[in-house]
């Protein structure tokens, strides 16, 4: 599979704007592509779905090493519901929070397949999962103590929901959360597919050239109704819980 660096730059919270440390983390998704390509795991999905998974590990990875928080919600409010801080794997003996952890990998992957027409039925134990997921893990673990901190995976530490000033960049943070983000994404393409007859009907009524603020209103408006993510909360609950680490 082909990752480029427009593929790699839509998904950082921080685009467009480049930091030094997108050239290494780059650098992580491609040797985890290639690692995908020379495996014999999970090979039936097709490049396209391969490509998201490595993005959206390279993502977890990224928050984590940043403690950027939305890795860190997420698994904290799994925590507090169902005692244990993820679907499906429940807490190994060498589960440590807010950390690399291979289950975190390999549900990470398992996320991002399952709402796909090609992995609606892949078991989250399936045996090829796991043997990726541990081969993507001992990729990261090598570089996990030297990676460098992805500051714009940190924008949330930084943000006050409060206060107006602020409001621009608590929109463009939530803009990414919800739409290209590793985690909401897989939930909130299903949610625009469920929308493209609307966006077609926008299109039609208003011309190619006209409809582009008013599918923008149509993308603001699924952003702040429709739930998303492995937890379904609405975009201002995830920021309530990121931002001001208050449980939903």
């Amino acid at each position: 599979m082909e990752i480029s660096v427009k593929d790699y730059m839509e998904r950082q919270p921080g685009a467009p704007q480049v930091e030094l440390t997108d050239r290494f983390y780059l650098w992580v998704a491609l040797r985890l592509a290639k690692l995908w390509d020379e495996s014999p795991w999970l090979r039936g999905l097709n490049d396209e779905v391969r490509r998201d998974v490595v993005l959206a590990v390279t993502g977890y990875y990224q928050d984590v090493v940043a403690d950027g928080g939305l890795w860190r919600s997420f698994t904290r409010l799994h925590n507090a519901r169902h005692g244990s801080p993820l679907p499906h794997y429940g807490r190994s003996g060498d589960y440590t929070d807010y950390e690399l952890n291979r289950d975190d990998v390999r549900y990470v992957i398992w996320w991002s397949v399952a709402g796909t027409d090609e992995g609606a039925a892949l078991d989250p134990h399936d045996t090829e999962l796991e043997a990726l997921a541990t081969a993507f893990y001992m990729l990261l673990d090598e570089e996990y103590e030297h990676a460098p901190v992805p500051r714009q995976y940190c924008i949330a530490a930084e943000l006050d929901l409060d206060n107006p000033e602020d409001a621009q960049r608590i929109y463009d943070f939530a803009y990414w959360l919800y739409w290209r983000s590793y985690l909401l994404r897989p939930s909130s393409l299903a949610v625009m597919e469920r929308a493209t007859p609307e966006a077609h009907a926008i299109i039609a009524r208003a011309g190619e050239s006209d409809a582009r603020p008013l599918l923008l209103e149509l993308n603001e408006r699924l952003m702040s109704t429709e739930p998303a993510g492995p937890i379904p909360l609405t975009t201002a609950q995830w920021l309530r819980l990121i931002i001001d680490d208050e449980l939903p």
